[in-house]
């Protein structure tokens, strides 16, 4: 075998039941002080609260447990009636710590649809009207310059 080339191997069934996992939306869970929290897929408005969080939050010691209660929400009608509350209990009454949540932001991490979210947002950034159009002379440059790379010039 050629140095730097690596074997390409079967996946074993544990690799398969993983990606079923992934596929299918399955439920991970973690572990905090003893008790286990689901994981799901994150949503959209808990991506969103996640975000305003972080963006508006002044006080940096409540930034986590907020993170944290919207991700176990996960979902608009949860957030929007029982967000106020949860924060406040993981706040003031658990008392939880970042290093006790950190598995927990890690895992919900994970369960991020990055991929289909990026390529959305590629696709709508290039539907934008705002965007600056080329005048002819911008593209006949562009085009000549395509075409003399393809010919080798």
């Amino acid at each position: 075998m050629a140095l730097g080339k690596k074997r390409i191997t079967e996946p074993t069934a544990e690799d398969e039941k993983l990606l079923s996992g992934i596929v299918e939306d399955s439920t991970d869970y973690v572990t905090v002080r003893g008790r286990e929290w689901a994981v799901q897929w994150v949503r959209n408005r808990a991506r969103r609260k996640v975000t305003d969080i972080l963006l508006k939050e002044k006080d940096e010691d409540k930034v986590v447990c907020k993170c944290a209660a919207a991700l176990r929400l996960n979902g608009y009608f949860k957030i929007t009636f029982l967000y106020w509350w949860m924060w406040r209990w993981y706040y003031y009454v658990r008392q939880y710590g970042e290093g006790e949540l950190l598995e927990f932001i890690r895992m919900c991490k994970k369960k991020v649809p990055a991929e289909e979210y990026l390529i959305a947002i590629m696709l709508l950034t290039g539907m934008k009207d705002t965007v600056m159009n080329m005048t002819r002379a911008e593209a006949g440059r562009i085009r000549a310059a395509h075409g003399g790379g393809r010919r080798g010039l």
